[in-house]
């Protein structure tokens, strides 16, 4: 294959998957959930990481902290969420001056769906296959760290970083 041309094919073929998770599920929540910027999602994947259906959520400054960003960049980006009822705000049972950002159940209901939807596709797979799939998925997520862990330490910012 010329170089490039199996990441984009990847790539394409995740956007595609996406594409059809998102026609299969039905209700309002759809095109909030799904109309996000790159870095709103960014957002929700370390909300994510972070937190759990149960849980309280976690502080702005905490969340801007993970994302390497001011914090007058991620209440943006929160409020722009928010708005579209995939985050809520809540005060923290420790102490209610502290507010707390959580994903919404609906947002926690989606990906809800996204796993079922994965399961689905690599149903197919044999564990030798899901093995390989797993290492791929985790060198990805390590070169996208050091990606954001370079960009930390040069000072260098993503354009469109804070939409």
């Amino acid at each position: 294959m010329k170089d490039g041309f199996c990441w984009r094919h990847f790539f394409g073929n995740a956007a595609r998957f996406r594409e059809r998770l998102i026609c299969s599920y039905t209700g309002n929540f759809e095109s909030d959930i799904f109309s996000l910027t790159m870095s709103q999602e960014r957002l929700l994947r370390e909300l994510c990481l972070r937190t759990a259906p149960e849980s309280e959520g976690i502080s702005l400054k905490s969340l801007a902290d993970c994302l390497g960003l001011s914090s007058s960049a991620v209440s943006v980006m929160v409020e722009a969420l928010v708005r579209k009822k995939v985050l809520e705000r809540r005060a923290s049972a420790a102490d209610r001056r502290q507010v707390l950002i959580r994903l919404s159940d609906g947002a926690w209901k989606c990906l809800d769906l996204y796993d079922e939807g994965f399961n689905r596709f690599f149903a197919g797979f044999s564990p030798e296959e899901h093995a390989v799939i797993e290492k791929i998925a985790r060198r990805l997520a390590a070169a996208a760290d050091d990606f954001d862990n370079k960009q930390k330490t040069t000072g260098e910012t993503r354009k469109g970083e804070n939409e």
